[in-house]
């Protein structure tokens, strides 16, 4: 690492990670943890300015914003991103944040300061989609090895040992025990983290 760099790990949003990812209120902030270390490891989480902060906070967005979108296909649970709250929480600057987007992004015209900062964060997060889901793969070993670590977000954190050995579902039985909503969330997974409203080219 070059003098000055610095890596922004799990520990430096880990207070506000609850805001981001709770959906479910089970075993998610541990897979948020983990991918976020096998992004750290991919040099994604490295920092040598004020702008590159403000890239990595983004990715977190981004990383929580596809745990959010999972979770709306697979089982139902819509909860929108809160943008104007989440770069409060992060310390996102909207100087940065202008910094990021460049010149020439499609904004709305004649909108609030509220949702031209929405506007701005979602082109971004989108941005990052791509990227991450190339990092995640990788690290996971396949797409169905990284919808299986989503799916099993939904398992409970509580009881004992051998109860959860009896219910827990087998990697086959998840991956084959299929549903729409299933289907709909493993090509969420499989085609690079994009919903139906994602634009595409943005990578």
């Amino acid at each position: 690492m070059a003098p000055g760099t610095r890596t922004l790990g799990w520990e430096h949003f880990r207070e506000v990670a609850e805001e981001l990812f709770k959906v479910l209120g089970r075993s998610e902030f541990l897979w948020a943890q983990q991918a976020w270390e096998h992004l750290q490891r991919a040099g994604l989480c490295t920092i040598d300015s004020e702008l590159d902060r403000s890239r990595v906070l983004v990715r977190f967005m981004t990383l929580a914003c596809i745990y959010r979108d999972f979770c709306a296909l697979a089982w139902k649970k819509r909860l929108p991103p809160h943008f104007h709250e989440w770069a409060v929480y992060l310390d996102l600057h909207p100087l940065r944040i202008g910094q990021l987007l460049g010149p020439n992004a499609p904004m709305p015209e004649g909108a609030a300061d509220e949702e031209l900062l929405h506007a701005a964060l979602q082109i971004l997060v989108n941005r990052e989609r791509a990227e991450l889901h190339r990092v995640l793969t990788l690290a996971f070993g396949s797409p169905s090895r990284l919808f299986t670590s989503l799916w099993r977000t939904r398992e409970h954190l509580s009881g004992t040992a051998a109860a959860k050995r009896e219910t827990r579902e087998s990697d086959d039985e998840i991956l084959n025990n299929l549903s729409f909503e299933k289907i709909d969330a493993y090509e969420f997974v499989s085609k690079g983290f994009r919903t139906a409203s994602t634009p595409a080219g943005l990578d």
